[in-house]
């Protein structure tokens, strides 16, 4: 039986749920079928990640525009024999599928969010948009990572749709009790504060200022309050200038590799966003026993359901996240029994199954 060549690209430069969607699916394929490789087309710390893991190249887009590279990187395909280009993000799109409808390769893209809420410009937006519309009829196969996006994706043109989840491993063992303490410890959280903690990138989409204008006000009612923010990005400084007027005690922690770990130092997780493709860290957030309260929007009520495994809220809401908040704090038992729905609901998005039908997509294009 033939061994497929299957070459992923992406733009790389952050670490998000996309980038950490496609190095779990690169190293769970069949290795009997399939030989996955990896492109990075901007710098950042993405290729440095995989390059241990998985053969990795980098092609340098100088712009979101630049087809300069195309020559060097048809060269590459060719030489290397690759037999399916898998694509994630706005470059990789463009780039990867002009490439392979020129070299006659199936193509395959993942859209993993919205591309109206990706940009701090919407000038950059409108481009994006434009730039997806022009090459989606290039493409052989799109997954979605929620039926939300596949709706929105439909919208502007595209077809042979299928969404696919994204998939969490269990996560590995840790001392919950001991990571609480180790955190808390380490960023200066009193033991016995109320932490209401987030993971993402510092980007307008993720709602970040909604949370802090949310807590800002919680704190008058619950002196206890503390904010924890984890993540790294363009909002940093805007989000500073919010609290820093406040009453409210807070932590910017930046960017923390394997940030799952510091989610026991949490008593509520919050994910305000006002996009959201799916949310693969209420996956983790679950599996750690953290109660949610999120907003309810894009393929969120698809991952959690409202009053089941979170508290969900209409994305831009000050009030309305207070008002979850308030109910979590002033409800234990209501904060148990969204944690033990969560952790019934979590394995039902798991690795195997998001490698099983991607797998199949493959051999759909290729046998």
């Amino acid at each position: 039986m033939k061994t497929f060549k299957i070459l992923h690209m992406i733009g790389g430069g952050e670490i998000g749920g996309a980038e950490q969607h496609v190095l779990t699916l690169l190293q769970n394929l069949d290795p009997s079928q399939f030989r996955p490789s990896l492109i990075c087309l901007t710098q950042g710390p993405f290729a440095e990640l995989a390059e241990p893991i998985i053969p990795t190249q980098s092609f340098i887009m100088r712009n979101p525009l630049d087809l300069s590279l195309l020559p060097s990187l048809m060269h590459y395909l060719r030489q290397q024999g690759i037999d399916l280009i898998h694509t994630h993000g706005s470059r990789a799109n463009f780039l990867g599928r002009i490439s392979a409808k020129l070299l006659k390769l199936p193509n395959v893209t993942t859209v993993h969010s919205s591309l109206a809420h990706d940009y701090l410009s919407p000038w950059s937006a409108r481009l994006a948009i434009g730039l997806d519309r022009l090459t989606l009829p290039m493409t052989s196969k799109i997954i979605t990572v929620s039926h939300y996006l596949s709706m929105e994706v439909s919208s502007r043109g595209g077809k042979h749709l299928t969404t696919i989840y994204n998939g969490q491993s269990p996560l590995p063992f840790i001392d919950s009790s001991a990571m609480r303490v180790q955190f808390r410890e380490q960023w200066g959280i009193p033991k016995d504060a109320f932490v209401l903690g987030t993971i993402g990138r510092l980007h307008p989409t993720k709602g970040h200022v909604f949370l802090c204008r949310a807590a800002s006000q919680l704190v008058q009612r619950f002196p206890k309050l503390h904010l924890l923010i984890i993540g790294e990005g363009p909002l940093r400084s805007t989000l500073e200038a919010e609290l820093q007027n406040t009453s409210l005690p807070y932590t910017f922690a930046g960017f923390l590799p394997q940030a799952y770990r510091a989610l026991p130092a949490m008593d509520i997780f919050m994910l305000p966003s006002i996009s959201e493709g799916m949310g693969l860290v209420l996956l983790e957030a679950m599996q750690m026993g953290v109660p949610i309260v999120a907003s309810e929007i894009g393929g969120i009520p698809e991952v959690v359901r409202s009053k089941k495994e979170a508290l969900l809220v209409p994305p831009g809401n000050v009030s309305e996240l207070i008002n979850a908040c308030t109910l979590l704090i002033e409800n234990p038992e209501l904060a148990k029994s969204l944690v033990s729905s969560g952790q019934r609901r979590w394995p039902l998005f798991s690795v195997e199954e998001m490698v099983r039908a991607t797998e199949e997509i493959y051999k759909s294009l290729l046998c």
